[in-house]
């Protein structure tokens, strides 16, 4: 072995370290920071649920007759409200000639509830009145390309159940302090809240061989 061999063996190697942000630690500590992030907007995200549960103003809002044909979709049901109309009345009376609100106009419709809950317009609001009526509850809404954002549009539910769910003609909602209609479930016609039987596997094998 030459000379020139022996210094090359004679000297170390030096590796360049890598740069703070591709290290193992870094990527790890990156990761974790991510994942506690996702459950702590998840968990604040339920606490908002559960309070708007508990603590939201209780209003019945009339369902409006919709096509029969894109009623039922499976396992959720297309929904419509009587009081849209009234808003689209009341924005044509306030503006005949401006269709701006068509595109982009928000604000508050007040209803008064009657004898049952059942939410009935009242009047609209362009801010959300520091104080309403022992009877009110101010629902927030929102106009885009000339369709009303009331409440949610869909209603889901197991699959099977639509039967019962065709007799819905109200909505069930809890109302928070901003406005904001969480559904929570439908009503019949005599203001009861629809809960279909739940069949056991057992029973529905009996009901579908009876003879078995």
């Amino acid at each position: 072995m030459n000379k020139k061999n022996d210094s090359l063996l004679g000297q170390k190697s030096v590796a360049k370290p890598l740069p703070w942000w591709q290290k193992r630690t870094f990527t790890i500590s990156v990761a974790l920071l991510g994942l506690i992030t996702i459950l702590a907007i998840m968990t604040i995200n339920v606490a908002k649920f559960e309070t708007h549960l508990a603590t939201g103003d209780t209003v019945l809002l009339e369902l409006a007759p919709i096509d029969p044909r894109g009623f039922m979709q499976g396992d959720y049901m297309t929904l419509n409200y009587a009081l849209e109309r009234d808003v689209f009345d009341q924005l044509n009376e306030r503006l005949p000639e401006n269709e701006y609100y068509i595109d982009a106009s928000e604000g508050y419709v007040i209803v008064t509830l009657d004898e049952n809950n059942v939410g009935k317009f009242s009047r609209l609001v362009d801010t959300k009145p520091d104080n309403v009526a022992s009877n009110e509850i101010a629902l927030h809404y929102r106009v885009r390309n000339n369709k009303l954002k009331l409440a949610t549009n869909a209603f889901f539910f197991q699959e099977g159940h639509a039967e019962a769910f065709e007799m819905a003609e109200y909505g069930l909602f809890r109302v928070n302090d901003k406005g904001e209609p969480l559904l929570t479930d439908m009503v019949d016609g005599v203001f009861k809240v629809i809960e279909p039987e739940v069949k056991s596997v057992e029973n529905e094998a009996i009901q579908s061989n009876p003879q078995g």
